[in-house]
């Protein structure tokens, strides 16, 4: 191996003379300290793991303590230039605003090491050192897998003999930024962290100033510059394959398994195993990746346990077991709608055909079979409404099952035998029947209320005079059907709502409807009322005949004379009777006045008559008496 050291004011316009690869930055990291991935630029700030996931570099002390950035002009971190002051490089050096230091102090004549640390080996290391003065070194070593040396250097600064400066490396001196480089000269990458270390021979102090890092890896690059395709055994295949294709303008060749080089290599049929793939580039480097072509196996059902729907229900379920696959497995029992759970439920009644399918397309399938049940049904609801304003409504409920034993329960309440529950208020139920084997199946009633049976009216009719022939008319509103009517307290029963015949008197009339609701009502037919006559002229004269002024009716009508009062023509009282029965001719006037007949002529009467239906009636008139 053949390591160089480069002091060179622009390492990258000086590879082509060193043979490195002409477009060898195309896997290189480039890192100025002037951003940072995440977060803001601070002078003095820690800088250990910023650059780690998106450039894989690290920078550390010994001991793993974080290096420190530093700011161009800032209070002195890593040099004092006598000519320029602290941390500030000469005139015409441009490094930007910030750069990398130890331990943020210049003191002693020992700087602390950092180390830039790689998650992927590389083959060349650049940067500059700043401010390489008087006495000064600066070392750098560069370290393989597991810390070795497999790379020094020193670049010693200006030296001084008898007083006389003389000059040493190039590009060396107060405030310069000296570019120092190296790369190895073979094609893999062994370098997996740096060490960049300083000194002075001379009294003063000695701090680290580091800027413009760029690590390099040379050599075809995986994904970069070629893709390698593989595709394994699958769905009970026979063979797998292997091609590489190019994806960049270099000219690489490619070798499988040590036999000869190719710009195309392309195996369709490869049998399962792992396969050595070398790729050359131009210089001769070589990369070599073990591909491993596996049999993946095919998604295989062992077996399917299927069981049957209860209750009358769509409930079966079907589960699978399954081995092999590649990824996520999915299952379907109908051909459309795939899950990742091997567990069906809820499946209908019906022959099925199971598929499983891998991530790779690759499937299985097998049969199923859930069988219907017959859970407990319900075939008939007989229900009787509310009425007679009770809670005395009905549900009878019909119903089968598999097994001839059936209970039934109202309102989630206890469970009954009888398939009849009585006694119910108007309101919402909800009926549940249940088999032997735990069944259930529910169905929602409402018990309605009938209308309220009332009475609308009653209509009496008085009988006639000396007759049994008044009625009594009972109208209602509401009830349930035909309506029937007693008026002998119930000991019989007619449809008509009207009694007639029915002589004067207090009657009590029942109604009953359909359901037994009865409604009870008094009526009274009023006694009836005979007609009272008087006649226009009497003749009192002893012969019998008219001798009296009378007020005649029927003579089974037990009338009462309430007054009974005959005037003369100038309006003196002649007579004056009261209170007696209407058939007691003893109380009528029978022409005398004052113990004597009085004069014949007209004279004038006012009668009141009290009926029977304590109604009284004015008789008033003139009567003639004759001779």
């Amino acid at each position: 191996m053949r390591l160089k050291i480069i002091h060179i004011a622009l390492f990258i316009l000086l590879t082509s003379h060193l043979g490195y690869c002409q477009d060898f930055t195309r896997d290189c990291i480039y890192i100025d300290f002037e951003t940072i991935p995440s977060g803001q630029l601070i002078d003095d700030m820690d800088i250990f793991d910023q650059y780690s996931d998106v450039f894989g570099v690290s920078f550390s002390l010994e001991g793993g303590i974080p290096a420190r950035l530093a700011k161009v002009g800032a209070p002195m971190t890593a040099f004092q230039g006598p000519n320029n002051g602290a941390d500030t490089p000469a005139a015409g050096v441009d490094i930007g605003e910030y750069f990398l230091t130890d331990n943020g102090t210049v003191f002693g004549l020992n700087a602390d090491p950092i180390y830039v640390n790689f998650l992927s080996p590389m083959d060349s290391v650049s940067g500059c050192i700043l401010d390489m003065d008087f006495g000064e070194r600066f070392v750098v070593h560069a370290l393989g897998e597991f810390g070795d040396v497999i790379f020094a250097d020193t670049i010693f600064s200006s030296s001084e003999i008898n007083g006389v400066i003389i000059p040493g490396d190039p590009g060396t001196g107060d405030g310069l930024c000296t570019e120092w480089g190296f790369r190895l000269d073979e094609c893999e990458g062994s370098i997996f962290s740096v060490k960049l270390d300083g000194f002075r021979v001379t009294n003063g102090g000695f701090g680290l100033g580091l800027d413009n890092l760029t690590f390099c890896k040379f050599g075809a690059k995986l994904n970069i510059d070629f893709q390698i395709n593989q595709s394994d055994i699958i769905c009970g295949g026979e063979s797998g394959s292997i091609s590489v294709n190019s994806l960049s303008d270099q000219n690489l060749v490619y070798s499988l398994n040590g036999g000869d080089f190719s710009s195309e290599l392309n195996f369709p049929e490869v049998a399962e195993g792992v396969y050595e793939i070398t790729v050359r580039n131009e210089l001769g480097c070589e990369d070599v990746y073990d591909i491993s072509i596996d049999n993946i196996p095919v998604p295989e059902i062992m077996s399917v346990i299927d069981t049957d729907a209860e209750c009358g229900l769509e409930n079966g379920t079907i589960t699978l077991d399954v081995v092999g696959g590649f990824g996520e497995i999915q299952y379907t029992y109908d051909g459309q709608n795939y899950v990742t759970d091997g567990m069906f439920t809820d499946v209908p009644p019906g022959d099925y055909t199971i598929f499983v399918l891998d991530a790779l397309g690759c499937v299985d399938s097998a049969t199923a079979t859930v069988a219907p049940s017959l859970g407990p049904t319900i075939i008939g609801v007989v229900q009787e409404n509310a009425s007679c304003d009770l809670s005395n409504g009905e549900i009878t409920i019909g119903a089968i099952a598999a097994t001839p034993f059936i209970e039934y329960s109202l309102n989630d309440g206890p469970w009954q035998m009888d398939s009849d529950f009585i006694d119910l208020a108007p309101g919402d139920y909800t009926i549940t029947i249940r088999d032997e084997m735990g069944c259930t199946k529910d169905t929602m009633l409402t018990v309605e209320v009938y209308p309220i049976f009332e009475i609308r009216n009653v209509a009496e009719t008085e009988p006639e005079c000396l007759e049994d022939n008044g009625t009594i008319t009972v109208n209602y509103d509401g009830g349930v059907g035909d309506v029937e009517y007693s008026i002998d307290g119930g000991f019989s029963y007619q449809f008509s709502n009207v009694f007639s015949g029915l002589a004067p008197g207090n009657y009590q009339i029942v109604l009953k409807d359909e359901k037994g609701c009865e409604l009870t009502v008094d009526a009274t037919v009023p006694p009836y009322v005979c007609p009272v006559y008087v006649g226009n002229i009497f003749a009192p004269n002893n012969n019998g005949v008219n001798e009296f002024f009378p007020v005649i009716t029927a003579l089974e009508y037990p009338a009462t004379i309430l007054k009974y009062s005959i005037y003369d023509r100038w309006g003196e009282l002649i007579y004056d009777a009261e209170n007696f029965s209407i058939h007691d001719d003893s109380y009528y006037w029978d022409g005398n006045f004052r113990g004597k007949t009085a004069v014949l002529g007209v004279y004038v009467y006012l009668i009141q008559v009290g009926h029977l239906d304590g109604s009284t009636e004015y008789l008033s008139g003139d009567v003639t008496m004759i001779k």
